[in-house]
């Protein structure tokens, strides 16, 4: 790919002929050309297609073929046929001279494609599989020919200056009354697979707290978000010709929002640059009106571009569509660019056809929507092959506590914590065998849990290196928190308790990491011992963290109070003198507070405002800790 990636356009229109269609090449570098055309399908080869047949059979006037059946197209028989329609005779030409020019000029060809309303059956072919024969290629998976679906407005917007990291804000909508999707487990995968892009600081990842318009008219009134990325379930209403979303409602029940609805809480949002819509019937359009659909619509309203699915997206290629498609941006990549690269990596990955699944609707000349600084990203730092994997929990308000449960957790209310990163598991047996054998000094004197009957010579038991660490006080946990420090001069410590119940919640105040309610299997409690830390996927928290209920309970660096039956420090939660980290070294009587629950106990007993206290040098078999680190200035 080019460092700097920059097209020439290459305006193509396709029209009602005299024939049936007309394609024409209204601006581009090399003149203009023009050819009539037919639809290359008949209906019942289209039909044959599954992936395509339900969404053309909905739009598309064609005339039935004789034979009862045909075979399935693959994408690329489809696209050439496509091809050699659409750029037949001078249009074809001119393509190719275009290209050549482009070349010359050391840039690549961007297909800006217009389709309006003389041609609504259109919108629902799936253009974006054009296959070129005299190229041997897809067009749009290379990064030399992007294609976009164009929409012209007279004052196209302008590159909007960036002065740090992109900020994507998730809107996850799953309400209670619709056909439920795993909407959670997405936006898990999501956080991971942009862990490392938010680690290295080129993006800040947010989640709205409810999937609600008023939610996201006081989210967008807080500051600036340049990214929205939705996921949840969209709609298009034949009846009335319009698309939208189905977000919720205070009680968590469906409310369906109309793009031009939508539009009014998003307009006037001057960074907002690009929406990623993981939905059904996103990029879809009205039989009788080219515009209708959600991200046609959206664009007219003043959004610069939307990317959508115009058919179902597998999990696993929508999560690599998004991993790729916001690293090339934060790499400085138009949007069409980026989307090139995303395509590739769900090629890449196998997926022999989900690559052409998103759509880019843009009123951008050139997609050039955000102007980036030169280096936005910091340097990587390779973790060392000691030190634990932790995950970036980025800055931003969360529910902590509880209304209902015990008093010292309550009440629930609001707190803001700046960026911070976490253990995506807690501290396991092999990575504190790795302190004890270190020679260092903060593990001078430090014993292994071998008092109660584990460890031998500092090594943990056979079978059980990927089981937590326990048996471990809260001074052997700090120390093992300085020894990693100094070992790489990040800031390792405890997590507060605040920190600690962010990341197993969420922003949102859910009762569990999962959710509200509870589910068996989802972590190890009511059990008879440890089990490895990366064992309960289903339970791990919306930033993607592990075992933050059950298993082990964990040490944080909060200070209780004297008596653990009676917290000096109660809630609201505030960064006062319980976080005073000097005065807890001086202060060896005073209790800690450690948090999640373990094994030992019962489903009941455990939640993600559960709170409890103990000695610094009190060791127990169900006890151990995870690490926190604060990010680099």
């Amino acid at each position: 790919m080019m460092p700097n990636p920059t097209y020439l356009n290459f305006d193509l229109s396709i029209e009602v002929g005299r024939i049936g269609y007309r394609s024409r090449v209204i601006r581009s570098e090399m003149g203009e050309a023009s050819v009539e055309f037919s639809l290359p399908f008949a209906t019942a080869e289209l039909r044959a297609v599954p992936w395509l047949a339900q969404r053309l059979s909905r739009h598309l006037h064609l005339k039935e073929a004789s034979e009862p059946a045909q075979a399935a197209l693959d994408p690329q028989q489809l696209g050439e046929r496509l091809y050699n329609a659409v750029f037949a005779g001078n249009v074809g030409i001119s393509l190719l001279r275009n290209l050549d020019e482009a070349r010359r000029q050391g840039v690549g060809l961007r297909i800006r494609l217009r389709l309006d309303n003389t041609t609504p059956e259109l919108a629902a072919l799936p253009w974006e599989y054009l296959y070129a024969p005299p190229l041997n290629r897809f067009l749009v998976l290379s990064d030399q020919t992007v294609l976009v679906r164009y929409i012209e407005f007279d004052q196209p917007p302008q590159p909007l200056a960036v002065t740090g990291a992109l900020k994507l804000l998730g809107i996850v909508s799953n309400p209670h009354d619709v056909p439920t999707l795993n909407v959670e487990q997405e936006w898990q995968r999501l956080q991971r697979a942009l862990a490392p892009l938010l680690e290295q600081g080129g993006l800040t990842l947010e989640r709205l707290p409810t999937a609600t318009l008023p939610a996201l008219q006081n989210r967008l009134r807080q500051g600036d978000v340049h990214l929205i990325h939705y996921i949840g379930h969209g709609y298009f209403d034949t009846a009335t010709n319009t698309g939208g979303l189905v977000l919720e409602d205070e009680n968590g029940q469906h409310r369906l929002v109309t793009a031009k609805d939508l539009g009014v809480y998003l307009h006037g949002h001057a960074a907002l640059r690009l929406l990623f819509l993981n939905a059904c019937e996103g990029a879809r359009s009205g039989r009788e009106d080219a515009f209708a659909g959600l991200a046609q619509s959206l664009v007219r309203q003043s959004i610069p571009a939307v990317v959508a699915m115009q058919f179902e997206v597998s999990d696993t290629a929508a999560i690599t569509l998004a991993q790729e498609f916001y690293q090339a941006l934060a790499d400085g990549y138009p949007v069409d660019a980026a989307l090139a690269e995303a395509r590739k990596a769900v090629l890449g990955a196998g997926n022999p056809y989900e690559w052409g699944t998103p759509v880019l609707f843009s009123r951008s000349a050139d997609n050039r929507l955000l102007a980036l600084p030169q280096k936005i990203v910091a340097p990587i730092i390779e973790r060392k092959p000691f030190e634990p994997e932790t995950i970036p929990i980025p800055a931003g308000p969360f529910l902590m506590g509880s209304d209902n449960d015990a008093k010292n957790e309550q009440p629930q209310h609001e707190v803001f914590l700046p960026d911070y990163g976490i253990g995506k598991v807690p501290v396991t047996n092999q990575e504190y065998a790795k302190f004890l054998k270190s020679g260092a000094p903060e593990a001078k004197g430090r014993e292994a849990p071998k008092k109660l009957g584990w460890w031998a010579n500092n090594d943990p038991p056979e079978g059980k290196e990927k089981h937590p660490v326990v048996g471990v006080s809260w001074e052997d946990a700090s120390a093992y928190c300085d020894w990693l420090r100094r070992e790489t001069g990040r800031h390792y410590r405890l997590p507060s308790e605040a920190e600690w119940e962010k990341a197993a919640r969420g922003s949102d105040g859910r009762r569990y990491p999962w959710g509200n309610d509870w589910q068996e299997g989802h972590c190890n409690v009511a059990g008879k011992g440890t089990t490895a830390v990366d064992v309960y996927e289903e339970g791990i928290s919306p930033y993607a963290c592990y075992d933050m209920l059950g298993n082990v309970e964990e040490w944080c660096n909060t200070i209780w109070g004297r008596d653990e039956h009676n917290n000096d420090y109660p809630y609201p939660y505030r960064i006062d003198r319980r976080e005073d980290e000097p005065a807890k070294a001086n202060r060896p009587d005073v209790q800690r507070i450690y948090r999640g629950g373990s094994f030992y106990d019962q489903a009941n007993e455990v939640r993600s405002s559960a709170r409890n206290a103990s000695g610094p040098s009190n060791k127990v078999s169900y006890r151990g800790f995870r690490v926190a680190i604060q990010p680099t200035q």
